[in-house]
C-alpha cells in the first residue's frame, strides 16, 4: 500500500490525467443505455449503407465491365496480381519449411537489438498523454467549430486529429527514450544500415504471410456469416469511398501509407515490445503486442489477420534489429488495402 502512495505522488500528473480521461469517458458512455435502441437502428442502416458501397450484384458488375473496358482491364490484372502473390506466398512457404525442417538457420540480422531501458510505465505515460491529447484536441475544436466550418468535416476532422496526435506520440516516444534515458535513435531501431537487404526481407516476409492472411479472412467471414454478425462501418474506408477532393485524397493516402506504417512501429514495435520484452520474453511480447495492435485496428472479423500480421512485424524487427522491414511490411499491406478501396470506388463511380 505504501509503495502504490508512493508512485501515486511520484507521478501524480499522470494520475491527474488517468482520472481525467476516465471521467471524459464516463461522461461519454453515461447516456449510451438511453440511446442504445436508436443507435442500434442507426448502426444497422449504416452497416447496410456499407454493404452497398463495397459489394456489387454481378449483372451490375458485367453491365459495368462492357460499358468501361478500361475498368475490366484493371480488375483483371489486380485479380491475376492476387492470384500470383498468392501462389509466390505459398512457394515461399514451402521453402521456409524445408529450411525450417533441415535446421538451417536464416540469418537475417542487422543490429542484434540490447535490453530497452525504458519501462512498460513509461509506455502507459505515452498512451495517457496521447488520450489525453487527443481529448483535449476535440474540446479545442468543439469551441473553434462556429468560427471554422471546416471543422465541421467529419473527414477532415478525423485526419487532422490524427496527424497532430501521431506527431505528438512521436515527440513522447523520443523524450522519454532519447531525452530522458539519453539511448540512441538505433536502441529503437531506427537505422538504414543494410537499408535495401531489409527493405527485401520485408518483402519476402509480407507475400509469405499473404496466404496465411487470407485463409483467416476467410475462415473469420464464414463464421461471421454463419452466425449472422455484420461488421461496423470503418471510417476510414467510409472516408476514401466518399471523398472527392484530389488534394485531400492524396495528403491521407500518403498518410495512411507511408507516415502512419512509420509511426505505429515506432510505437508498438520499437518502444512496447522492447519494453515488454524485458517482463515477459520474446513470445509473449510478440503476441500481446500483436493483439493489441489488431485489436486498435479493426473489428473481429479482421483480428486473427491482423494479428499475425503484427506477429511478422515483431518477428522482422526481432530478427533484423531495425524498423525498416516491419514499416516495409506495414506500408505494403496499407497501400494494398488502399488501392483496394479504390478499385472498389471506381467500380461505384
Amino acid at each position: 500500500m505504501n509503495k502504490i502512495v508512493e508512485v501515486m505522488r511520484r507521478e501524480h500528473l499522470y494520475v491527474l490525467l488517468l482520472i481525467f480521461i476516465i471521467l471524459v469517458n464516463v461522461i461519454m458512455f453515461l447516456p449510451a443505455d438511453i440511446r442504445l435502441k436508436g443507435q442500434m437502428a442507426k448502426s444497422k442502416v449504416e452497416t447496410k449503407k456499407m454493404d452497398e458501397d463495397l459489394f456489387i450484384k454481378r449483372d451490375v458488375l458485367e453491365k459495368m465491365f462492357y460499358e468501361k473496358k478500361y475498368l475490366a482491364l484493371l480488375f483483371s490484372l489486380t485479380s491475376l496480381l492476387v492470384f500470383f502473390v498468392l501462389f509466390l506466398g505459398m512457394a515461399i512457404d514451402v521453402t521456409l519449411l524445408s529450411l525450417k525442417l533441415t535446421k538451417k538457420k536464416i540469418e537475417i540480422y542487422t543490429y542484434k537489438l540490447q535490453t530497452a531501458k525504458w519501462s512498460l510505465w513509461d509506455v502507459a505515460k505515452v498512451a495517457i498523454l496521447f488520450l489525453f491529447f487527443g481529448y483535449m484536441i476535440l474540446i479545442i475544436e468543439s469551441l473553434l467549430i462556429r468560427m471554422l466550418p471546416l471543422l465541421k468535416d467529419d473527414n477532415f476532422r478525423m485526419i487532422l486529429n490524427s496527424s497532430l496526435l501521431d506527431t505528438l506520440t512521436v515527440v513522447f516516444i523520443l523524450y522519454f527514450t532519447v531525452g530522458q534515458y539519453k539511448e540512441k535513435l538505433i536502441s529503437l531501431g531506427i537505422s538504414f544500415k543494410n537499408f535495401f537487404k531489409n527493405v527485401f526481407y520485408g518483402i519476402v516476409g509480407y507475400i509469405a504471410t499473404v496466404p496465411i492472411l487470407i485463409v483467416l479472412l476467410a475462415i473469420t467471414a464464414a463464421v461471421a456469416n454463419l452466425i449472422k454478425y455484420v461488421p461496423p462501418k470503418q471510417p476510414v474506408v467510409d472516408l476514401f469511398l466518399k471523398e472527392k477532393d484530389v488534394a485531400f485524397l492524396t495528403y491521407t493516402s500518403i498518410f495512411a501509407a507511408i507516415v502512419g506504417p512509420i509511426i505505429e512501429e515506432l510505437f508498438f514495435r520499437a518502444f512496447m515490445y522492447n519494453a515488454m520484452k524485458k517482463s515477459i520474453g520474446i513470445f509473449w511480447s510478440m503476441l500481446i503486442t500483436a493483439c493489441v495492435f489488431a485489436a486498435l485496428h479493426t473489428h473481429i472479423i479482421g483480428f486473427l489477420p491482423i494479428m499475425v500480421l503484427g506477429i511478422l512485424l515483431a518477428y522482422l524487427y526481432e530478427k533484423t534489429g531495425t524498423l525498416v522491414s516491419s514499416v516495409t511490411v506495414h506500408t505494403i499491406h496499407n497501400f494494398t488495402m488502399l488501392l483496394f478501396v479504390f478499385l472498389m470506388k471506381q467500380l461505384k463511380a
